[in-house]
This record gives C-alpha cells, sequence and structure tokens, in this order.
C-alpha cells in the first residue's frame, strides 16, 4: 500500500493508505481511502468515508452524499436586469449536514452559508453575487461552486465539487422595488370609516428582501409606519388607511411613500434598511378633524348667560358664565374665541365631563395673561375622541364692553386680497387665519415690517398679511367725511343706509362687518356725514350669489324681504340659488298704507318676527303700541300691526321639535322643502334646533 503520510502521536508512528491519518495519544492509526482523525485510544480502521474516532474503537457509518443540486439561474448579475439579480441554491444530502458553498475563480474566492448551526437535509438559499470580504458586487466571471459539508457524527466533505456560476455585469441595473402605483391617487379618508377605506398601494418586488411601508410628510417627517414582511420577488400589494402613528386622519396635502428594505439574499443579512422613495398620495377632503355632525351628536348646545360684561377689575359684572350641554361623556376643552375664530382665552384645559349641562366662568383674561379688547367672543369647544379632535363654536357671543378698542389708521385706507387664499397671523399669538379674494381689510399702518402689513382682520382682531396677497385700494368711502351712529332698538343695516342717504354694503365695508350678523343696542358705526333726509326711490343693485347664500341671508344683508328678491327675480322660493346667479335687489318705497290691523302674539313670537311677517319694522310696531322695546311679549297680548292688512295666510301646521330632528327631516316629514320652513319660522339655517321648539309648517304650494 502506498503511504501519502502518517503522523503518530505518543505511540507508533501512524500508517496512510490513499489517504492521511492521525493518531493521538495511543497506538497508530491506519487510514484507507478518505480523510481520517483518530484521537486518544486504539487505532481505527476506516475504509471509504470520512470518519472520526474518540477514545476507542468506533463503527463505520454512511458517507456524505450530494443527492440534488439546483440553480434557478446559472448566469446572474448583481442587481440584474437582462439576467436575474439572485439566485435560488438548492442542495440536498443524503444525511443532515450543515456547511456552506466556496466559489472560486477570477483569483477570488467566496462564501455562501447554507447552515451554520442547524443540520439540514435540504438546504435552500438565495443569493446575490456579492462579495462578502470586499464589501463590493462579485467581478463578472466564471466561478466553480464547491461543497464543504459537515454532518452530524463530524464526517465531512471537503470541497466537493457541484457545477459553475456565471456572474456578469449589467450597466443598467434593476431596483429592489419599481411599479409603485397608488389606487386612488388622490384619497379622503373620513372618520369612522378608516378600518375599512384604504389606498391600496402595489408594488413590484425585483429581489427577496424585509419590506416595511412608510408614509413621510414633505418636510421628510415620518407620519406612519407599516408592519415589516419577508417577501418573494413578484407582485404585491399593501395599504393605509391614512392615519398617522396615533391613529389619527392625517390632514388634507400631498404625502410621499416611501419603503425600507432589507434585502435578505446577501450572504450575511444587512440590519441597516435602504429606502426607496416611490411616489406619492394626495389627501383631499380628510376628515382631519371630527366632523360637525358628529360633534353636534356631543355637544347639542353652548350659550353665555348674559349679553355681555366689563371685565375692568371694579367689581362689577367683571366675569361672564357660559353652560354648555352634553349628549354623551365626553373629553374636552374649551376656548372662547374672538370674532376671527382665534382661540382668544383658554378657559377650561382638557378634562372629561359626564352627559349633562355643565357651566364655566371667563374673567375677558386673554392666552397672554391680559386683558381682551372690546368685541364680540364665541365658545369653542375642542372635542376628543381617541387620537381625533375636533372644533365647534356655537353662535351665542358675548360683548366685552369699556375695555380698549382697537382702531385702525385714520383716514382709512384698505388693502384688497388679490391672491385666490393668502395665510395670515392673527392676534393673540399670531394664529392662523385665511382670507380669500376679494376680502378687504382697513390698514392699521402703512408701514410694511419684514413684507406684511398690519391690518384689522375684525372687530377687535389684528393681523398680519403678506404684501404680495393684497393691493391697496382707495374705497369710495374713504373720501367722504363720516361720522358716529349708535344703533338704536329695531334698527338694520337698510333703515341706517336709508337715514344717511347711502348703502349697507358702504356700511359693511366701513366697519368691517359681518353682514349676516346681527347689530346689536348701543353699538357704534361710521356712516357717511351727509344729508338724513329719506331718499325717493333707493335704486336697485345686482347682486352675485356666493357659497352660504340663501335668500334669508341676501335680503337681511340688503334690508330687504325674501318675497321682494323673489317677486323682482320671478324666483320659486323653493328652488335653490346657484354660485354666481344675478339677482335684483330691489329698492323699497314706502306704500300707501291701509288700515291698521291687530295681531295675537303665539308662542315664539317676537318683535322682529312679526315685523317680519307682516313686512313693517318692529320700531313701527313699538311705536303703534307703545311698547317698551326691551320687555318681553306674552301670550295672548293683542298688538296693532300698522300700514299693512291682514295676509291671506295659507294654511299652515304646528310643530314640536323632538330628539333627533333636523330641517331636512322635518321638511321631508311634512314634504315641503327645508327653505320653506326657515322663511316661514324666520331661522337662521345655521343655527341648531332645540327639543320643544315649535315651528310652522308651512302648506305645500
Amino acid at each position: 500500500m502506498q503511504r501519502l503520510f502518517g503522523m503518530g502521536y505518543g505511540g507508533y508512528p501512524g500508517m496512510g493508505f490513499g489517504g492521511y491519518g492521525i493518531g493521538y495519544g495511543g497506538f497508530p492509526r491506519m487510514g484507507f481511502g478518505d480523510y481520517r482523525m483518530g484521537y486518544g485510544g486504539f487505532p481505527r480502521m476506516d475504509f471509504g468515508d470520512n470518519r472520526v474516532g474518540y477514545s476507542g474503537y468506533r463503527p463505520m457509518s454512511r458517507m456524505i452524499e450530494v443527492t440534488s443540486f439546483n440553480l434557478s439561474a446559472s448566469t446572474v448579475a448583481f442587481q440584474g436586469n437582462r439576467v436575474p439579480g439572485y439566485t435560488t441554491i438548492q442542495l440536498q444530502t443524503n444525511v443532515p449536514t450543515r456547511g456552506y458553498l466556496l466559489l472560486v475563480g477570477n483569483g477570488l474566492q467566496t462564501k455562501i452559508n447554507l447552515s451554520t448551526l442547524a443540520y439540514k437535509t435540504v438546504h435552500k438559499v438565495d443569493w446575490v453575487p456579492w462579495d462578502d470580504t470586499k464589501k463590493a458586487p462579485l467581478p463578472a466571471g466564471i466561478y466553480q461552486i464547491k461543497g464543504y459539508l459537515t454532518d452530524q457524527e463530524y464526517n465531512q466533505m471537503q470541497g466537493y465539487p457541484l457545477g459553475q456560476l456565471t456572474v456578469v455585469s449589467e450597466s443598467n441595473p434593476k431596483p429592489l422595488i419599481d411599479g409603485v402605483s397608488p389606487n386612488p391617487a388622490v384619497f379622503s379618508p373620513k372618520y369612522g370609516l378608516t378600518q375599512i377605506n384604504s389606498v391600496q398601494i402595489p408594488f413590484n418586488l425585483n429581489r427577496p428582501a424585509e419590506v416595511q411601508l412608510t408614509i413621510r410628510n414633505m418636510n421628510g417627517d415620518e407620519i406612519y409606519t407599516g408592519s415589516k414582511e419577508t417577501l418573494s420577488p413578484g407582485s404585491h400589494t399593501v395599504s393605509w388607511n391614512g392615519t398617522d402613528k396615533t391613529g389619527r386622519i392625517v390632514m388634507d396635502g400631498s404625502y410621499e411613500i416611501v419603503f425600507k428594505t432589507i434585502e435578505t439574499a446577501y450572504n450575511y443579512p444587512s440590519t441597516t434598511p435602504l429606502t426607496w422613495r416611490s411616489g406619492t398620495i394626495t389627501i383631499k377632503d380628510a376628515d382631519y378633524y371630527i366632523p360637525v355632525s358628529r360633534l353636534k351628536e356631543i355637544v347639542t348646545d353652548a350659550s353665555f348667560q348674559s349679553p355681555s360684561f366689563t371685565p375692568d377689575g371694579d367689581g362689577i359684572n367683571d366675569k361672564v358664565t357660559g353652560q354648555f350641554t352634553l349628549a354623551v361623556p365626553a373629553r374636552l376643552s374649551i376656548y372662547i374665541a374672538n370674532a376671527a375664530g382665534a382661540h382668544a382665552a383658554l378657559v377650561v384645559s382638557e378634562q372629561s365631563f359626564e352627559a349633562g349641562t355643565h357651566t364655566f366662568e371667563w374673567n375677558g383674561s386673554d392666552i397672554m395673561g391680559g386683558k381682551v379688547p372690546n368685541g364680540s367672543y364665541y365658545i369653542k369647544l375642542n372635542v376628543i375622541e381617541g387620537p381625533n379632535s375636533g372644533y365647534i363654536t356655537f353662535p351665542s357671543a358675548v360683548r366685552v364692553q369699556n375695555m380698549y378698542e382697537i382702531k385702525p389708521m385714520q383716514p382709512e385706507k384698505r388693502v384688497r386680497v388679490i391672491s385666490e387664499t393668502a395665510k395670515m397671523s392673527v392676534d393673540p399669538a399670531g394664529q392662523g387665519y385665511t382670507a380669500i379674494k376679494g376680502d378687504t381689510f382697513p390698514l392699521m399702518s402703512e408701514a410694511i415690517e419684514n413684507g406684511k402689513y398690519t391690518v384689522l382682520v375684525k372687530e377687535g382682531v389684528t393681523g398680519t398679511i403678506s404684501v404680495s396677497d393684497v393691493e391697496l385700494v382707495t374705497e369710495p368711502s374713504s373720501t367722504k367725511p363720516t361720522t358716529d351712529y349708535i344703533v338704536v332698538s329695531g334698527d338694520t343695516l337698510w333703515k341706517i343706509a336709508s337715514k344717511f342717504n347711502t348703502t349697507s354694503s358702504e356700511i359693511v365695508t366701513l366697519n368691517n362687518l359681518d353682514p349676516s350678523k346681527y347689530l346689536y343696542v348701543g353699538q357704534k358705526l361710521k356712516v357717511p356725514a351727509s344729508s338724513s333726509q329719506q331718499p325717493e326711490q333707493p335704486a336697485a343693485t345686482i347682486y352675485s350669489v356666493v357659497s352660504g347664500d340663501t335668500l334669508w341671508k341676501i335680503a337681511q344683508k340688503f334690508g330687504v324681504t325674501a318675497q321682494a328678491i323673489v317677486d323682482a327675480n320671478k324666483l320659486d322660493p323653493a328652488a335653490y340659488l346657484y354660485i354666481g346667479q344675478k339677482l335684483i335687489i330691489p329698492g323699497v318705497v314706502q306704500p300707501v298704507l291701509p288700515a291698521a290691523t291687530s295681531y295675537s302674539v303665539v308662542s315664539g313670537d317676537t318683535l322682529w318676527k312679526i315685523a317680519q311677517k307682516f313686512g313693517v319694522t318692529a320700531q313701527a310696531i313699538v311705536d303703534a303700541n307703545k311698547l317698551d322695546p326691551t320687555a318681553y311679549l306674552y301670550i295672548g297680548q293683542k298688538l296693532i300691526i300698522p300700514g299693512v292688512a291682514q295676509p291671506e295666510l295659507p294654511v299652515t301646521t304646528t310643530y314640536s321639535v323632538v330628539s333627533g330632528d333636523t330641517l331636512w327631516k322635518i321638511a321631508q316629514k311634512f314634504g315641503v322643502t327645508a327653505q320653506a320652513i326657515v322663511d316661514a319660522n324666520k331661522l337662521d339655517p345655521t343655527a341648531y334646533l332645540y327639543i320643544g321648539q315649535r315651528l310652522i309648517i308651512p302648506s305645500k304650494q
């Protein structure tokens, strides 16, 4: 027998036959035909496969055999495009093994780990042509594949030839992720529907990887993180319901789709993810705030218990009490809002309330610790449900009086908004406010600071607006002398305008008024200093309908009746107005008055309602009956209605509002329009109905 080499330690020299033998601590070992190792005992003889002996004789065992070997692709490229960017290697042995493959070629060798711990009969791995030693793509060329395996009995297979693999280079590598196309691209997540409504984001994965969807805002902040998934190459879809990490619906805007990935076909898995910016999603008309419809279900009413107060510290009428009613338990904060809707004060920080009516007090302090200026202030509640919140403002206002008044510069100069929308900062504390094209504001001064004018936004509220968003204008009234006028009971914009030979719109402009809101007794207005004689016939006005207009609102704006507008324009009072519709606003001529008539007061009547019903002024009724305009009317009270014949009223029905009613529901119940109910009852269509409220239901036309 030919001896290759033999080594003996602590005994006779070793003898090797067709291989080598090593003996430790005993007799020499003889090896035949393969790699052999013997430790600490008698010599061991093995024939035909790998054996290891420990402390004595050892029985024969089976030889490691490769029963199958496959490559999904025999030609690959790093991040391949024309050819695959990875290959799947599958190797099967007759006994459980662990180990690695060695690729040898181009003067290089690199490992492909199969299993370093567990013994398996089937090894399956995905592999990209990557040199783990040099941390670089494997150079193009042909590589021989050799197996290095060990079984559970420590038998070994060393350098077993398994085939070859060709690596090529490509000038146009393929990205890991492509084909991203969100559906829909413009998404409107709605409150209460986020569990069933989402945007689907299909994508194509070109190599095996762990993938995680993230959504970022356009500042790069990560607002949403999906779950991690280990995926095979192919088509996949993930979804997003439009919420952030807290579960709140995000604001309108554009959001970036970003995938975080770790490719799993590298020999040693990476721990640092790569990011793939893969397009955008537009969020539009999202319920970032809880919808008002839901808020009205939670908070049914809020109001102040006094119409005005004077927080001047004299101990008299220094505070005002407000109250709100909850239909269900709720968590909320209570703010006081100024005429621009900005938070003037925080009176109750976030806390929980049971269902029912609750009260609070406000001492006229603002959020900066000072006192607010003269003006109207409103109750604004921030309701919290889980991660979501929403604001609701109630129309009941309180007047702050005898404090300080904010006045624009004199003679007055104005700016007009020329941008479609303009973002403004308003007091206190520079809160946000949006102006729209055509809005005008009196200047507080002509000085420009940091590219902005300071203007009077609303009564008692100043703010700043960018010079680029406005143009200087000269209103016709600004060149005329003005005088102050104090509003008295029964006044309307139209009456005051008629008294001073001007128009309602000019008074609105001079005083920066909201024409949809009531005047109040004692209110100081600027009016042109002209003759107070009544004009013979006010000229008709052409008006273009804008969003939110109703016949009632337009009639109030111009101091005429809704019926006068209907008659002048031959309108169907049950039909909707449309934006841009041109309406003739008729001038009002005092008619030849017929004999006075008598009227009995019914539940819900006010002087204003009765005056509207008979087409006269409240002051005329006060004068004819020598009434105290501040006193209450009582049911059954007989009133003289001056200068009007009793109208032929259609047959009507009286209805008491019950829980859950809305104008639309009541209109459907009686087969009339909501507008007809509004007109019949002289309602503000934006105000709440209350349980027990009695409504006149007009007959069908």
